[in-house]
């Protein structure tokens, strides 16, 4: 009987040792913006300073600012070639492509149909996730045909943050992240701490409060712990299993190993 409890319980360490996932500090980068947004597949650093946006290319920089837009709330950089910038005071969303030049700028009080959106960023093609507040729902819209592909039934729960990829649409309750595909139908819901904020790529989802980090494997039922040294940090991005850490003036980048 003892035996076969020392086993159970080694088989049960084991599989929640395995269950870790490992990070590894990579390398650290100075970064003198205000706001640290993300960075791309081509290692471009992207941050924000007096309300214009800037990329970082080498030793060459590009920048985008409209003051008539207010307040920059939002940058989604998904899709490189095509970045979304949501002005929410103005109820518009800016595309601009590699080089930070406007593609298009979508104005939802004026378009037929406006309505009012608290979070947009990337979709598939030439659409956009847009959580429209009139009606309570998340919306996959068209920004060249100006009409819904899908959209949710109300969520009648404030939306705190959002994050998208092609495919799919996390929402960030009080309690509770949910995400759904570009049909509109709910997938999944995860319970997560107060004071939360995450960072998602390919389906891997990085989260902390302001104790802890967390981490959502792909196809996970639950976050688990993640390990990382530094916990209050100004700003923090997600890309390719890396995670990038903005604080005293350096960005530092982990590489994970969720397969682990």
């Amino acid at each position: 009987m003892k035996l076969k409890f020392f086993l159970l319980a080694f088989f049960i360490q084991f599989a929640l040792f395995a269950q870790e996932v490992s990070t590894k500090l990579i390398e650290k980068t100075p970064f003198q913006l205000e706001r640290f947004v993300g960075v791309d597949k081509f290692n471009n650093f992207y941050g924000i300073k007096k309300n214009t946006f800037y990329k970082i290319e080498g030793s060459k920089t590009y920048q985008f600012a409209d003051i008539q837009l207010g307040e920059l709330t939002s940058v989604d950089l998904l899709n490189p070639l095509k970045i979304t910038l949501f002005y929410r005071d103005m109820n518009t969303v800016v595309i601009v492509d590699n080089r930070l030049n406007e593609i298009s700028r979508i104005n939802f009080t004026t378009i037929t149909n406006f309505r009012n959106i608290y979070h947009a960023t990337t979709g598939k093609d030439n659409s956009l996730w847009i959580f429209n507040i009139d009606l309570q729902q998340l919306e996959l819209f068209d920004y060249n045909t100006k009409k819904v592909l899908f959209h949710t039934q109300p969520i009648n729960q404030e939306i705190i943050q959002q994050e998208s990829n092609f495919n799919f649409c996390w929402l960030l309750q009080e309690k509770k992240l949910e995400f759904y595909n570009s049909y509109g139908s709910f997938m999944n819901a995860f319970p997560v701490p107060e004071n939360f904020e995450f960072r998602q790529d390919n389906n891997l989802i990085v989260g902390k409060d302001q104790e802890k980090w967390i981490i959502l494997k792909r196809d996970a039922k639950a976050f688990t712990p993640l390990e990382i040294s530094q916990n209050a940090v100004k700003d923090f991005y997600l890309n390719n299993e890396n995670l990038y850490l903005y604080t005293d003036n350096f960005i530092y980048r982990y590489q994970l190993n969720p397969s682990n």
